[in-house]
């Protein structure tokens, strides 16, 4: 995020830590058209203002909800996924908001909002 304003992608609902990719971060996203994967520096900004520069990987996950789902759940089936992979589950508390690059922004939500409200910028 060189010299760019930052987009607030989403405020901490919960996390998990895994062994495998990390730190997995909720809310996810629904998939949209052409995704692909990307992993990219974000910022993640806690509940008491300390900013943090993290690698973050932005993934698609299926998610299997057994043998009966319901239609609600078969709609969330697949998914994209924020994940922190050097990142402990301490180091980022729920509340905690993730600002990324435009373009990050645009290709999980598909359009431009306002900048955060805190006007960070990145001048690296």
């Amino acid at each position: 995020m060189t010299a760019n304003i930052a987009f607030e992608l989403l405020t901490v609902e919960e996390r998990f830590q895994t062994s495998d990719i990390g730190l997995i971060l909720t809310p996810d996203f629904p998939v949209r058209d052409g995704w692909k994967n990307v992993e990219e520096q974000v910022v993640v900004v806690t509940p008491v203002g300390q900013k943090i520069t993290v690698r973050a990987q932005l993934h698609m996950m299926h998610f299997k909800f057994g043998v009966a789902p319901t239609e609600e759940q078969r709609k969330r089936t697949w998914r994209v996924v924020v994940s922190l992979p050097d990142v402990d589950k301490a180091a980022v508390p729920v509340g905690s908001r993730v600002l990324v690059s435009p373009a990050i922004h645009r290709a999980v939500l598909g359009s431009d909002l306002e900048p955060c409200r805190d006007g960070y910028t990145d001048s690296k």
